[in-house]
């Protein structure tokens, strides 16, 4: 498969770009209730991106290492907190408008540095709901790992 190739080549690339994300609470952005529409959000610009042919553009970082040299925006996350990481100016803004209580910004790095994960987020990190009010089941613990820098895209 040349497009799951290419992205996990392009995950340890020391090539620099511009980067672009939108970070929060892993448990805010991969579990809560509010946020049931991101998963869609991201297998839908998966599923276009396969139809079309094109090369991944966008990551969920667990714990992005370069946050470590960015300390006054680190402290505003609760962690453990999770990044959606694009080098797509236009689609970070897409994801910061559909998503409240996230922080976005740019950073510009190798490629092999900015989609580095300080701690990974496992499937099981969080508690199960007590309540699931949403008229469809819960996606299950873990979903995001498809969309990781080393996923299966």
């Amino acid at each position: 498969m040349r497009v799951r190739a290419r992205a996990h080549a392009d995950a340890a690339s020391t090539e620099v770009k511009q980067f672009y994300y939108c970070v929060a609470n892993a448990d805010f952005m991969l579990n809560d209730e509010n946020n049931e529409h991101f998963p869609e959000i991201l297998r839908e610009r998966r599923r276009f991106f396969k139809e079309k042919g094109k090369e991944q553009d966008f990551w969920i970082v667990p714990n992005p290492a370069f946050l470590d040299a960015m300390p006054e925006v680190k402290k505003k996350i609760r962690q453990p907190c999770v990044a959606v990481v694009t080098t797509d100016k236009v689609w970070n803004d897409f994801v910061k408008l559909r998503m409240d209580r996230v922080y976005k910004g740019g950073v510009e790095g190798a490629v092999c540095d900015i989609l580095k994960s300080a701690a990974p987020v496992e499937a099981d990190a969080f508690e199960a709901p007590k309540t699931w009010t949403a008229p469809y089941a819960k996606y299950a613990g873990g979903w995001w790992h498809v969309f990781e820098p080393n996923g299966d895209f």
